[in-house]
């Protein structure tokens, strides 16, 4: 009689995963904010993904994360100081979320606030962090190959010197 090898597929607990194609397309000279160099026609028709365990939400550059750049900022800041509870919005009109954040020992704990069907996750806090200074790199590299910087975008800041937030 022959063994079956039995492969265990583990769950991604969080991951986003990033569009290697994303590209803004020209500089705009009225562009000011970050916000506004990425609400274009170009970035609304393109996506990534955040996924963890069973659970994947598609989400555009453009529409919905761009005005979600400085609270994206302001919880890994709150990771950093190791604030044990937070709260973060994200203000789009496309994706209005609210995560209601606890960090205990080396795992954050999200649950939403404005959803019913989703459940809280739990993840290490390292990961959370990786996965999202993944995005953020994208965004600042794609801004910079555009034309995009400090001198063009009065909150460019925002996105320099992300290795702070690295543990």
């Amino acid at each position: 009689m022959q063994k079956l090898n039995v492969i265990e597929v583990s769950k991604v607990e969080f991951e986003i995963i990033i569009n290697p194609n994303f590209k803004i397309g020209i500089c705009d000279p009225e562009d000011t904010t970050i916000s506004e160099a990425l609400d274009n026609r170009c970035v609304n028709n393109q996506y990534f993904k955040i996924k963890w365990y069973d659970t994947s939400l598609r989400i555009n550059y453009g529409t919905q994360i761009a005005d979600g750049i400085s609270d994206i900022i302001k919880m890994l800041e709150a990771i950093k100081k190791r604030e044990e509870r937070f709260i973060v919005t994200f203000p789009s009109q496309a994706f209005f979320e609210t995560w209601i954040c606890e960090i205990e020992k080396g795992d954050i704990k999200i649950n939403w606030d404005s959803r019913d069907n989703y459940h809280s996750i739990t993840m290490k806090t390292d990961l959370f962090i990786k996965e999202w200074l993944k995005l953020l790199h994208q965004l600042r590299q794609v801004l910079i190959e555009t034309g995009y910087n400090s001198i063009n975008l009065v909150d460019f800041y925002l996105l320099e010197n992300l290795g702070r937030f690295h543990a």
